[in-house]
């Protein structure tokens, strides 16, 4: 659990210290990189190492994951340029990503199954309390301190968690076979999710829509990773193996988790810029909205475990998705009409369903697969998870700066304004009402067509995230309605065969 409060902690903390890094370092054009970087880095990691887990053994995995995490952290620390920090941070997310699929992939093999969805949603609530503080540390931290020392506070927990594991964690013996590392499909998911991530990062695309570069970037990455599924089914040890995905309850899991993740990611990425950019709230009721998103979802992992025990993995999913279908309807209901009400309501039911379905689909794809097989099914969940969310962020910002885009342009003309396609390009980004210093550059006039044009465009967005959201609750009817006691695992393959 220490172990993903590190992992949890680092993915938050960095957004409130990011404002004044780059005045520190300059460079502004490279700030959403220091995210997107770290995002790349550790989803690729989590397939990556949940198989070497198989192969090596979780213990030694988990120490070199530990190992990297914590340089990376103290060469993000020291960096003395955007480039260097960037470069550290993809070095941390490799070993973040490692250490938050290794979390799982232990307790999946340490305990049995009736415990396993008590001890997976203790981790979830981790993750949720997680998200609490890492804003509030950050903001603490670089204001009163340096914004160095977000990376420099990862040491001593890093520390304390090499010596928990080095002493407290004794992994049974097993007969591995020969490594054999899949790196031609390695290199192939690596250039795949890489041009998917340059075709979904926000310079990929102009506040027209998407830009002809990004969608033929996008087109590489679908066919570059095409190719990598076909080359797996060749491979002795692929990185995912595609046979998993004739399983049911783990292709249900990975479907469910996806669509789970584009909702919540969606949500934390916007409500925010609801609060700020269009009822003109402070950071801080920005903050209160994320909280209790934050505090729900932590309720939700809690309540998983005796849910998928009593109802099954399908009730408890259908309630879940049904949580976060609901929130996004109410927020599209009830628009801007009441206020901070909408954006409370949303990150409360929106925050519980995903803790309630986070917790039951991986618990599922664990129970689900062979033994020699839980490692590589939970880091498949991880990376589908991961992307997920970053897909549904996309989808709800191209719906959003395009209807913004086109909003401004009709708002602007009937109101008398005469804007420059540049200038009208430049006012898109809805980054300028959450500064206050850019906010009051713009003229009076502006402001208010600015705010409308958010405003309907956040309610587009939203509606796009509702739309993902039903399909996540159809999809939870075609989960298996066992309960982990009740659960059957496949044989392992070497059994099978005998």
């Amino acid at each position: 659990m220490l172990v993903i409060f590190l992992y949890a902690i680092d993915t938050t903390v960095v957004s409130t210290a990011m404002p004044t890094v780059v005045a520190k370092l300059g460079d502004i054009e490279l700030y959403s990189w220091v995210f997107s970087i770290y995002m790349l880095t550790s989803a690729l990691a989590t397939p990556l190492f949940g198989k070497l887990s198989d192969l090596f053994g979780r213990r030694r995995l988990m120490l070199i994951g530990i190992g990297i995490f914590t340089l990376g952290s103290l060469l993000c620390g020291a960096a003395q340029s955007m480039m260097q920090l960037i470069f550290f941070r993809a070095a941390q997310g490799i070993g973040g990503g490692a250490m938050y699929a290794l979390s799982f992939i232990i307790v999946g093999v340490v305990f049995p199954a009736e415990r396993r969805a008590r001890m997976q949603g203790l981790i979830s609530g981790v993750w949720g309390i997680s998200s609490v503080l890492g804003p509030l540390a950050g903001g603490l931290i670089t204001e009163y301190w340096s914004w160095r020392w977000i990376f420099f506070i990862n040491l001593p927990g890093a520390l304390v968690a090499t010596v928990l594991i080095l002493f407290g964690f004794r992994e049974a013996d097993s007969d591995r076979r020969r490594p054999q590392v899949d790196l031609k499909g390695a290199v192939l998911l690596l250039l795949g999710l890489l041009f998917l991530f340059y075709a979904l990062a926000p310079g990929g695309r102009g506040s027209q829509g998407p830009s002809l570069f990004s969608l033929a970037l996008f087109v590489l990455a679908l066919t570059t990773l095409t190719v990598f599924f076909i080359l797996e089914r060749s491979v002795e040890e692929p990185i995912i193996p595609p046979d998993l995905f004739r399983l049911h309850l783990f292709t249900m899991s990975t479907v469910i988790s996806t669509l789970a993740s584009m909702g919540i990611f969606g949500a934390i990425s916007y409500l925010p810029l609801y609060v700020q950019g269009v009822l003109g709230g402070t950071a801080s009721q920005a903050g209160a909205v994320l909280l209790v998103a934050s505090l729900s979802w932590t309720g939700g992992s809690m309540m998983a475990g005796q849910g998928m025990n009593r109802l099954g993995y399908r009730a408890v999913c259908l309630i879940g998705m049904g949580l976060m279908a609901l929130g996004y309807g109410l927020f599209i209901a009830v628009g801007m009409g009441r206020g901070m009400v909408a954006g409370l309501v949303e990150g409360v039911l929106i925050g519980m369903g995903m803790g309630m379905v986070n917790v039951t689909v991986l618990v599922a794809a664990q129970n689900g697969v062979p033994v020699d097989r839980i490692g590589i099914a939970t880091a498949a969940i991880m990376l589908f998870r991961t992307f997920g969310g970053a897909f549904g962020v996309s989808v709800m910002g191209s719906v959003l700066f395009t209807h913004m885009y086109r909003r401004l342009v009709t708002l602007s003309a009937s109101a008398g304004l005469d804007l420059s396609t540049a200038e009208i390009e430049k006012f898109a980004n809805p980054q300028s009402l959450m500064e206050p210093a850019a906010r009051l550059l713009i003229p009076d006039r502006l402001l208010s067509v600015l705010v409308d044009s958010l405003g309907q465009s956040i309610w587009y967005a939203f509606a796009a995230g509702f739309v993902l959201m039903l399909l996540g609750f159809g999809s939870s009817f075609f989960m298996d309605a066992l309960t982990p006691a009740t659960t059957t695992r496949p044989p392992e393959r070497g059994r099978a065969r005998s």
